[in-house]
């Protein structure tokens, strides 16, 4: 069945029940990587203010001193980024070598990296709501061109999502964004942490129901546990979060939209109302689980380089509605709120307003995370356009500075301080970085980022992957298109690949880059050694443009292969004649065939049915030819609308993509046969002084009973 989603990372994380964990190994472990040192080059972003809070960007490379693990280094690599005015931005864009003076290879340049955090389990229906606004205004009014933006979630029911993994597609973010709905609000800890302190404030029940004060206590804690339950589940998830993040080169800017998660519930808090209950004021002193669990958050985020810059959403955020002072005053008992009150305990205040008490609120937490993470935090949402306009001046000038370093696979931290000798100036930078580790040492979100690194950007986070060559074919049947995608594994990369955990997920994109197919299977390839393997895969699709990649993955060394081809499947044409695409062969043994499992079934037989051919003599062509090849033969199906029309007539001629010179190709009929409604035909033809290039081959099939036409065409390439 076919499904359309607007980002591919929505489709791998919910499938990380299936992926993760993996089987364990049972042999014993080796470790070769852990001893195995590469030298490397290690780039690191660093902002620059003045004492006012103002960017610094007229540095040079000797004004920075870098110190890594206390020892000075050389800065080899030195990139200058200068935020560019709102009239700067209208206008083309300058050289580049005006604006980024760098050696640094361009390849590695680090550029701005914006993940758009939207809090449901900590918030309101009215602050998501605010924060999509303020979302989309950022992606239309600050976001530049080479900026990098994902956005992800966090939830009670669904736990951490990626709506959108890091993308120059400004499009495909806003229409993410555009698919949030508030109404996956849910597990509000900061409500029930508020109504805990105002019972405890009179020890009275505040509902209707009589009970007495023992009984509202009981209920309160009971609830105050749970909320607890939460913040623990949702700090440990980010906790996660930020260990993946380690993986990304750069600073991560987060723009985060929550109410935060209430102080008291961490740290403590005083309650009780010893003027209006005789009894002595009761001090909660903190969560002893959770007040560690978050202090480590702190330090993984800092490590990790992200820096919070968060959205306070509270629907109050500063000015209390009328609604929300007279529950706090009224309902709640809370007479006189906010007024002093003298007791002979000492001078009390009355903290029933829930605007008074921000430490049952989650702005103190929301405070610390920004300042800990080098962030900045904004009160209320309410004032978005000018606070995001903020965030884009301050992570708008900064440098790169890049240096080398002899690295090991031991995942230990290393830290950093960057300082800057002219006077006056704040230096903000990564706290350090860790080595890479064994990818059997990665944790489950580690894996899925790199998985979500391969089928997006057909890079890997963990080590480059291995390029495999790949083919995809189109063909109808009575209803809709089919494609069939072929990917081989060529015994060098199989070396590496090899295991008995290895992952194949193939993946369609449509011509907005949408997911709209997903399929993945997985197998032992340890029982194939020093040959060729190749892997087929199909889907059901209507006409259109598309994008086709094949990920292969050793899930116990982390090793990775990426195959791509596009595609396109032409409306099918109400009469006449309709050519499918053609299949092109070399006279050798086919590889050891591997074919995905589940849906894809039906397509792979229905394939095999269009295109037959023995598998011990020929092979399909993946990748380039070798120069000299004497012999191409061409499998082509032709749907016909009379069976019993004369066979079709079949012309051919080939155009060399590089000189756009026109060659009529003279083939030969190797064979012919009905099957079905198509006609099959296996041609030959000579390939034998065929110059090295790209080549586009033509074949045009008439209908001698009728004017019925069809064309196709295919590409190869001669290798030098």
């Amino acid at each position: 069945m076919k499904r359309s989603m607007s980002a591919v990372a929505v489709v791998l994380l919910g499938l990380s029940s299936l992926f993760y964990p993996a089987p364990q190994d049972k042999r014993p472990r080796q470790a070769p990587l852990q001893h195995e040192v590469t030298v490397s080059l290690k780039l690191i972003q660093v902002y620059v203010t003045d004492k006012k809070g103002n960017p610094v960007g007229d540095l040079a490379k000797g004004d920075f001193v870098v110190l890594d693990g206390g020892r000075a280094v050389a800065i080899t690599e030195f990139e200058k980024h200068v935020l560019r005015s709102a009239a700067e931005k209208s206008a083309p864009p300058p050289p580049a070598e005006d604006i980024v003076p760098t050696q640094a290879p361009a390849a590695r340049s680090l550029n701005r990296k914006y993940f758009l955090f939207f809090d449901f389990a900590f918030n309101s229906q009215k602050g998501i709501r605010q924060s999509i606004q303020a979302a989309l205004h950022f992606l239309a009014k600050d976001v530049q061109p080479g900026d990098e933006v994902a956005l992800l979630s966090y939830s009670m029911l669904r736990g951490l999502q990626f709506h959108e993994y890091l993308t120059g597609d400004q499009a495909k973010v806003k229409e993410a964004i555009s698919a949030i709905s508030a109404k996956a609000i849910a597990g509000r800890a900061s409500e029930i942490e508020m109504a805990y302190f105002r019972e405890a404030q009179d020890d009275l029940p505040s509902s209707a129901v009589a009970m007495s004060p023992a009984q509202s206590r009981t209920q309160y804690n009971w609830q105050r546990q749970e909320g607890k339950t939460i913040a623990k589940e949702y700090i440990l998830r980010l906790t996660a979060l930020a260990k993946a993040l380690r993986m990304i080169e750069g600073q991560k800017n987060f723009i985060f939209f929550s109410s935060g998660i209430p102080a008291s519930m961490i740290y403590g808090n005083q309650s009780g109302n010893p003027a209006r209950t005789g009894m002595a004021m009761r001090f909660d002193v903190g969560d002893p689980v959770l007040r560690p669990l978050n202090e480590d958050l702190y330090k993984e985020l800092g490590a990790s380089n992200c820096a919070f810059f968060s959205f306070d959403t509270r629907d109050t955020a500063k000015v209390p509605s009328l609604f929300d002072y007279d529950e706090a005053t009224f309902e709640a008992g809370g007479r006189g709120a906010g007024r002093l009150i003298f007791s002979e305990q000492g001078v009390y205040q009355d903290t029933s307003s829930i605007f008074r008490d921000d430490k049952t609120t989650g702005l103190d937490s929301l405070k610390r995370l920004s300042d800990v993470t080098g962030g900045k935090f904004f009160s209320s949402i309410r004032f978005y356009p000018k606070n995001l306009a903020q965030v884009e001046t301050l992570t708008g000038t900064y440098y790169v500075l890049g240096y080398y370093i002899d690295q090991a696979w031991d995942g230990r931290f290393h830290e950093i301080k960057v300082e800057v000798l002219k006077k006056g100036c704040e230096v903000r930078a990564q706290a350090g970085y860790y080595n890479p580790k064994p990818f059997r040492d990665y944790s489950d979100l580690e894996k899925r980022l790199q998985l979500f690194d391969l089928a997006l950007n057909e890079q890997s986070l963990f080590r480059p992957p291995k390029t495999l060559p790949m083919a995809a074919l189109t063909f109808r049947d009575e209803t809709e298109g089919r494609i069939q995608m072929m990917a081989r594994i060529p015994a060098a990369a199989l070396a590496d690949l090899s295991g008995t955990q290895v992952e194949f997920v193939s993946l369609v994109f449509d011509e907005r880059e949408n997911l709209v197919e997903l399929l993945r299977s997985k197998t032992d390839l340890t029982r194939f050694h020093e040959q060729d393997v190749s892997f087929l895969s199909g889907a059901r699709l209507p006409a259109g443009r598309y994008k086709c990649r094949v990920v292969v993955r050793n899930l116990e060394s982390g090793a990775s292969g990426v195959g791509s081809a596009p595609v396109e499947i032409v409306p099918s044409p109400p009469v006449g004649l309709g050519l499918q695409a053609p299949l092109l062969l070399t006279p050798e043994i086919s590889p050891a065939c591997l074919e995905a499992e589940g849906k894809a079934e039906s397509s792979l037989r229905f394939w095999k049915n269009l295109y037959p051919f023995d598998r011990a003599n020929y092979a399909p062509v993946l990748g380039g030819l070798p120069r000299g090849v004497a012999r191409i033969f061409v499998i082509v199906p032709c749907r016909i609308p009379n069976l019993d029309q004369p066979p079709v007539a079949l012309s051919a001629f080939l155009i060399n993509a590089g000189t756009g010179e026109r060659m009529i190709v003279p083939f030969g009929l190797v064979f012919r046969e009905r099957r079905g409604d198509f006609e099959i035909m296996f041609l030959e033809f000579p390939a034998e002084g065929l110059a090295p290039g790209r080549y586009l081959l033509y074949l045009h099939a008439g209908d001698a009973a009728s004017p019925s036409q069809s064309r196709v065409q295919t590409a190869f390439e001669i290798q030098p």
